[in-house]
């Protein structure tokens, strides 16, 4: 029961498989702001995740992607 609402609740985040090592990403840091960069690493191991696959940036910002973001 709980992997179906963790399934609808990722529904609309990108997958893991959906990103790579230098594509541009928008991420919500903890206080809100949204940011746009380049992912250096994809640090989740699982395919979904509810709140969305943790990256660190290039800048070194770490947080998890809420959407693939237009080409800085």
């Amino acid at each position: 029961m709980l992997d179906a609402v963790w399934a609808d609740m990722a529904a609309d985040l990108p997958t893991r498989d959906e990103l790579r090592q230098g594509m541009t990403v928008e991420i919500d840091q903890e206080n809100g702001d949204r940011i746009i960069g380049e992912v250096g690493a994809v640090r989740t191991d699982e395919r979904t995740h509810p709140e969305g696959i943790l990256v660190t940036l290039k800048s070194g910002a770490r947080e998890r992607v809420k959407q693939i973001g237009p080409e800085i």
